[in-house]
């Protein structure tokens, strides 16, 4: 059955689908070694980081229980970590494709009364160095809102 767990795997799954430029790392887990990632001449390769929040789930309209719609709203991060000192053109590109993978979709509705659906992405946080000085991040977030009947 669908679930808010789901609509988090679905954006995961949707990400992962559609990005194969960068390694993708995420919440709670250990990325494959190396970390971070660097190619064949031993040189720190860019890479994104992806999170996802939801802010709240209240009810909307009327209904019995069992048949309620909730509205899950929430917000799609992905950071773009590119080496100090190689610009900041190649993460906002990065993050402007990554933001294009999800801008005004609609996905994880194969259970009726259920659906991801996104908003516009767009540039907030982040252009600035991370905590230990070694990588430029730029974050790509979007809105996005999981519809869930039950």
């Amino acid at each position: 059955m669908a679930d808010y767990a789901g609509a988090e795997a679905a954006i995961r799954g949707r990400l992962e689908g559609n990005w194969t430029t960068t390694r993708i790392a995420f919440l709670n887990e250990d990325p494959p070694e190396p970390w971070p990632p660097v190619d064949d001449a031993g040189q720190t390769q860019p890479w994104v980081f992806l999170e996802v929040e939801c802010f709240d789930a209240p009810i909307v309209g009327g209904g019995r229980p069992g048949n309620h719609v909730f509205r899950y709203e929430g917000l799609i991060a992905v950071h773009v970590f590119t080496p100090v000192g190689t610009g900041t053109h190649l993460g906002k590109q990065y993050a402007v494709t990554i933001g294009e993978i999800f801008r005004r979709e609609t996905f994880y509705n194969e259970t009726s009364g259920h659906a991801v659906r996104t908003e516009d992405p767009f540039p907030a946080g982040g252009n600035s160095k991370s905590e230990d000085g070694l990588w430029f991040v730029c974050t790509m977030t979007c809105p996005f809102v999981y519809w869930h009947r039950g």
